[in-house]
C-alpha cells in the first residue's frame, strides 16, 4: 500500500480506534503536530517521533519497518538490496525466537558485527536470510548478500564482497576497494558459509574499523573471534517443533502421508536425529520410500540413511555425511585424531577426555567446540559435560580405525567408568547421595559403552564390577529391568575370582528381583549368595542373605518367620561394621516385628534407624523411614500424624527424583484416605501410585501390599471406587499440583 505518511498515520490510528488527541498523548508529542502530519504539512519526522507514534500504534515486524522507513522519507519497497537475498520455497519452521533475537542485535548501531553460528544443517541461513529481510529499512543503502561457499582461500573474500557491493576490482588492494564503495554507506553485508575461509576475519575486522556504518552478519560453524562480534548460537529444535518441520516437509513427498500415529512417530524420528532440521528434511525426503515407522527403525545409522537431500542444494548440504566432512575437513590433524577417540565417549567432562585422548585435551577440543562439531556445556550445567550430536559422533566414529590404538581407546574408556561407578557406589548410601545418583545418570550412556565393551570382549570380572557397583543407581533411577539384565549377564559369565563381587552382585540381583515381584529368581540368588557366605566366612554376605530371606518371608505372608530372620540380620549388621548396614536391618527388623503385632518396637526401631540415616545424610531411606513410621501411626489410626510423615517423605522424594519413593509415599496417602473413608480420593491416590510403579516395571513392596490388604480393601470396590479410578487420569495433574510433586 503506498500511503503518505499521513495517510499511514491516519489508517493506523483509526484501525485501533485512537483520536488524534489519545494518539498525542501516548506518543507524547502534540496534538498539533499529529494533526499537522495527516494533512501533509509535514513529510518526515524525527527518529524518536516516529518510534514514539509507532509504539502508541502497537505497530511491529515488517509494518513498523516500513513505516519507520515512511517517516524518514524514503517510501517504496522494504528491501532495496544491493545483492538479491535468497528466496526460500519452504517456510521457515519455529524459528522465531533465534529471528527476533537476530533482529534485536542488527537494529543496533553500536552493533558491528553478528555471527550465527551452530552444527552443520541447524538452519543458520535460514535465520539469517528471515532477519535480513526484518531489518532491510533499517539499512538505507540496502543489504549485501554474499556467498562465500565458493571461495576457495580466504583472499577470494575481498573479492566477493567488492564484487557485490560494486567495487571495481582492477585497481588498488581489494581491502581498499571494499573499504572505499562502503565509505560511510549504511548497508547490511551478510557473509554466508564463513568457516572454511576464517582467516578472512582480518579483512572483516578492517573493514569494520574503517567504515563506520557498516554492518556484517555472517553465518558459520565457527565464530570469527575479532574484537567487536556478537555470537548468536542456533540450536537444533526441540522435537515438537522438529516434528511440525518433519511432517511439512515429508507431505510434500508423500500427499498420501495419514498414518494413524503420524505425529507421534514424526517425534520419534525427530528424537532419534536430535532435532537437527537438515537430518529432519533429509529424513522426509526418505518418507517418499519407506513408511514411517520403517525410517524410523532405520535411523540407527543416520548417515546411512540421511542421503537423499534435494538437488538444489549445496553439495556439503545433500547428505549428512557431506555435512559433517565438510566441517571435519577443515580440522588440523590434532584436532581431528582427538575427534575420532572423543567418539568412543557419550558425552564427557574434561577429566574423562584427558584420560581418553591421552594427550592435552583443552586446545582441540576447543578447536572442535568453535567448528560446531562439539557441543559445550551450558554455563548452568552442574555436570560440566561435552556432547557430539548423534549423527557427528557416528561420523567421528567411522574415522577411529584410521587412527592408532582403537582396542586401547575402548580399554581406556571402560577403565575410567568403571572406576567412576565404584566410586560412586558407597557415595550412594550416605551425604551427598543426590549428587553422585546425578553423576552417573550424566554418565550412564558411557556405562552402557563400558558395559557393552567388557562383556563382548570377555572381561568377566570387569563387566561383574560394574553391575555389581550399579545395582544401587538402578534401584534409585528405576531401571530395574536394565539393572537386572547386566546382573544376569555378567553373572553368567563369572568365573568366581573375586568372590566379594559376586556376593555384591548377587545381593544386587536378589533386590532388583524382589522388587519387580520375581521372587523366585530372588529365592535363586538368595541361595547362591547364602553359599557363597557360606564359603567365605563373610559375615555381610551372611547379613543380606539372612535379609533376603527374612523379605522373602514377609512376601509369603510368615510375618512370625520374616521377623526372626530380620531380627537374626541386624544382629549380623553389628558384627559387620557398616553403620549403613545397620540401620538398614533397623529399619527391615522394624518392618518385621510390626506385623506380628509389636507396634511399639516396631517404632522404637523405625525412630532410631531414621536418626542413623540421618546422620548418615542418606536423605533416600530417611524418608523411608518415614513411610514405615507412617505405617505404624496408621495402623494404631493416628492418620494425622500418619500423613503428616506421608507428606514430608513425598516431598524429599520428588525432590531426590525417587520415582519408586514417590509412589510408596503416595500409596500410603491411598491408605490414610481408605482408612477415614474417602473412597474417591483413596481411589485417585492409588490409581496415581500403580501408574508410577507400572512406569517403573515394579510390583509393591510387601510391606505395602499388607498395608493395602488392611485398609485398600475396605474401599476397593464400594460405590465410587471404580469411577474414580477410571476418572483418575484426568484428576493426575491437579492431585500433583495438590501436593506439590512433579506429575
Amino acid at each position: 500500500m503506498n500511503d503518505s505518511l499521513g495517510e499511514a498515520i491516519r489508517r493506523h490510528r483509526e484501525s485501533r480506534g485512537l483520536t488524534q488527541e489519545s494518539l498525542a498523548q501516548l506518543a507524547r508529542i502534540s496534538t498539533r503536530a499529529v494533526g499537522d502530519i495527516e494533512r501533509g504539512l509535514r513529510r518526515r519526522i524525527y527518529p524518536d517521533t516516529a518510534s514514539g507514534i509507532a509504539n502508541a500504534l502497537s505497530l511491529d515486524g515488517p509494518t513498523r519497518n516500513d513505516f519507520l522507513r515512511l517517516a524518514r522519507g524514503r517510501p517504496g519497497s522494504l528491501l532495496r538490496l544491493v545483492g538479491e537475498l535468497p528466496m526460500p520455497l519452504t517456510p521457515l519452521v519455529a524459528r522465531e525466537a533465534e529471528v527476533r533475537r537476530l533482529v534485536a542485535l542488527l537494529e543496533q548501531k553500536q552493533v558491528r558485527l553478528v555471527t550465527v553460528t551452530g552444527p552443520g544443517g541447524v538452519g543458520k541461513t535460514r535465520v539469517a536470510i528471515a532477519a535480513s529481510a526484518a531489518v532491510a529499512s533499517s539499512y538505507p543503502d540496502g543489504v549485501a548478500w554474499v556467498e562465500l561457499a565458493s571461495c576457495a582461500a580466504p583472499d577470494a573474500v575481498g573479492l566477493a564482497i567488492a564484487t557485490v557491493v560494486g567495487s571495481n576490482p582492477r585497481h588498488g588492494s581489494v581491502a581498499d576497494l571494499v573499504r572505499t564503495s562502503i565509505g560511510d554507506r549504511r548497508i547490511l553485508v551478510v557473509l554466508e558459509t564463513f568457516e572454511h575461509v576464517l582467516d578472512a576475519a582480518a579483512l572483516v575486522a578492517e573493514v569494520v574499523a574503517r567504515c563506520p556504518n557498516v554492518t556484517f552478519l555472517t553465518t558459520s560453524r565457527a565464530p570469527l573471534r575479532i574484537q567487536g562480534e556478537h555470537v548468536l548460537l542456533v540450536e537444533p529444535l526441540i522435537v515438537s517443533a522438529a516434528a511440525v518441520l518433519f511432517l511439512d516437509r515429508a507431505s510434500a513427498v508423500r500427499p498420501d502421508l495419514d498414518a494413524p500415529n503420524a505425529v507421534a512417530i514424526a517425534e520419534d524420528i525427530c528424537g532419534r536425529v536430535q532435532g537437527l532440521p537438515l537430518a529432519v528434511e533429509l529424513a522426509a525426503a526418505r518418507a517418499r520410500h519407506v513408511s514411517l515407522m520403517v525410517l524410523s527403525e532405520q535411523l540407527d545409522s543416520q548417515l546411512a540413511v540421511l542421503t537423499v537431500g534435494d538437488r538444489d542444494q549445496p553439495v556439503r548440504q545433500r547428505t549428512m555425511r557431506d555435512t559433517v566432512a565438510w566441517s571435519h575437513d577443515l580440522l588440523d590433524s590434532s584436532a581431528r585424531t582427538a575427534f575420532a577417540k572423543l567418539s568412543v565417549l557419550d558425552g564427557w567432562n574434561l577429566e574423562a577426555a584427558a584420560r581418553v585422548v591421552e594427550a592435552d585435551v583443552l586446545a582441540p577440543l576447543s578447536t572442535l567446540v568453535e567448528h560446531s562439531l562439539v557441543r559445550p556445556p551450558s554455563p548452568s550445567d552442574a555436570h560440566g559435560r561435552y556432547a557430539m550430536l548423534d549423527v557427528v559422533r557416528e561420523y567421528a566414529a567411522h574415522q577411529r580405525p584410521r587412527i592408532d590404538g582403537a582396542v586401547e581407546l575402548s580399554d581406556r574408556h571402560a577403565g575410567w567408568f568403571l572406576e567412576v561407578a565404584e566410586a560412586a557406589a558407597p557415595a550412594m548410601r550416605g551425604r551427598g547421595q543426590q549428587a553422585a545418583h546425578r553423576e552417573v545418570a550424566a554418565d550412564l550412556g558411557n556405562m552402557r559403552v563400558a558395559f557393552g565393551w567388557l562383556r563382548d570382549d570377555g572381561r568377566a570380572l570387569d563387566a561383574l564390577r560394574l553391575s555389581a557397583a550399579l545395582w544401587m543407581f538402578w534401584l534409585w533411577q528405576g531401571g530395574f529391568a536394565e539393572g537386572r539384565s547386566w546382573l544376569r549377564a555378567a553373572l553368567y559369565a563369572d568365573t568366581g575370582r573375586e568372590p566379594q563381587v559376586t556376593a555384591t552382585a548377587l545381593w544386587g540381583a536378589s533386590w532388583l528381583a524382589y522388587f519387580q515381584g520375581d521372587y523366585a529368581e530372588a529365592r535363586v540368588r538368595t541361595a547362591a549368595l547364602r553359599s557363597l557366605a557360606e564359603r567365605t566366612g563373610s559375615s555381610v554376605s551372611r547379613r543380606n542373605a539372612v535379609t533376603m530371606r527374612g523379605m522373602l518371608a514377609m512376601a509369603e505372608r510368615r510375618f512370625a518367620d520374616a521377623a526372626a530372620a530380620l531380627d537374626e540380620a541386624l544382629e549380623l549388621a553389628g558384627n559387620a561394621g557398616d553403620p549403613w548396614l545397620r540401620a538398614t536391618s533397623t529399619l527391615n527388623a522394624g518392618a518385621g516385628v510390626l506385623y506380628t503385632g509389636d507396634v511399639s518396637r516396631a517404632r522404637r526401631l523405625f525412630d532410631i534407624a531414621s536418626h542413623s540415616f540421618s546422620e548418615l545424610g542418606d536423605e533416600t531411606y530417611t524418608t523411608r523411614a518415614q513411610r514405615h513410621l507412617a505405617a505404624c501411626n496408621l495402623v494404631a489410626g493416628n492418620h494425622a500424624q500418619a500423613q503428616t510423615h506421608l507428606l514430608a517423605s513425598l516431598h524429599t522424594s520428588d525432590l531426590l527424583d525417587d520415582r519408586w519413593g514417590v509412589a510408596e509415599s503416595v500409596e500410603g496417602l491411598a491408605q490414610v484416605a481408605a482408612s477415614l473413608g474417602d473412597v474417591r480420593r483413596a481411589a485417585v491416590l492409588a490409581s496415581y501410585a500403580a501408574r508410577v510403579r507400572q512406569r517403573l516395571g515394579v510390583v509393591r513392596h510387601p510391606f505395602d501390599e499388607e498395608l493395602a490388604r488392611r485398609f485398600l480393601s475396605r474401599v476397593d470396590g464400594t460405590p465410587g471406587w471404580d469411577t474414580a479410578w477410571a476418572d483418575a487420569t484426568a484428576s493426575l495433574h491437579d492431585l500433583a499440583d495438590e501436593l506439590g510433586i512433579v506429575p
